[in-house]
């Protein structure tokens, strides 16, 4: 006859331990998500590259023209600007007031505008002497990305990015792809996540110290 023994107290306590251990990252990570849905982080992030087009207009050897106007020194800016939080941003958020994107140099026309995803809009630009003016007349989406390449004139051009929005952090990087965004989230949140793991590892660490 084989007799099996009851389960020791150390065998409760290291389950229980366990337990403990799986329920701290859990609550934590519940914490967080709620943490993000009350307190929602909104987030653009914008890059700007600059690339000038081969001429030798100073010599007379080639001309580059727009239209009807003669450019003396033509610049192509491919404007690339994120939603990168995890809200959309919503029209009422930017105070009445435009996206503006600045350049030393005179802003001649907008060659192209795209969004990514492409079933979302791309907000409508006007082009004024320096600025290329958007209205955020639609939202701009959680992971949404607009990119518009402009024309130039004048040597040197430096770009920059203003915008009225609400509680909105607003940071110029490298330029980043769709993926390189998502791969960003995605670290973020495993971040959290091992930081979780990491404190009910010690939790079981200090509960096992505490039995010796």
């Amino acid at each position: 006859m084989t007799i099996i023994a009851a389960p020791s107290e150390t065998f409760w306590t290291a389950m229980g331990a366990v337990g403990a251990v799986l329920a701290i990252p859990t609550a934590l990570f519940i914490g967080w998500l709620s943490y993000r849905a009350v307190w929602p982080r909104r987030r653009i992030y914008w890059s700007a590259r600059v690339s000038t087009l081969t001429h030798t207009a100073a010599h007379g050897a080639l001309t580059i023209t727009h239209g009807s106007t003669t450019l003396s020194n033509p610049h192509v800016v491919e404007i690339d600007i994120s939603n990168v939080g995890n809200k959309d941003l919503e029209p009422a958020q930017f105070n009445g007031q435009p996206i503006e994107v600045t350049s030393t140099a005179d802003v001649i026309a907008v060659l192209n505008e795209t969004s990514r995803p492409t079933s979302q809009r791309v907000l409508p630009a006007t082009v004024e002497t320096k600025v290329l003016s958007l209205n955020p007349a639609t939202p701009l989406h959680q992971g949404q990305t607009l990119t518009y390449i402009m024309l130039v004139d004048g040597s040197d051009p430096q770009i920059d990015l203003r915008a009225s929005a609400s509680n909105t952090h607003i940071k110029r990087q490298t330029r980043l792809t769709p993926d390189e965004i998502v791969r960003m989230y995605y670290t973020r949140m495993s971040q959290v996540v091992g930081a979780s793991a990491g404190t009910g590892l010690l939790y079981l660490v200090f509960l096992l110290l505490s039995k010796a």
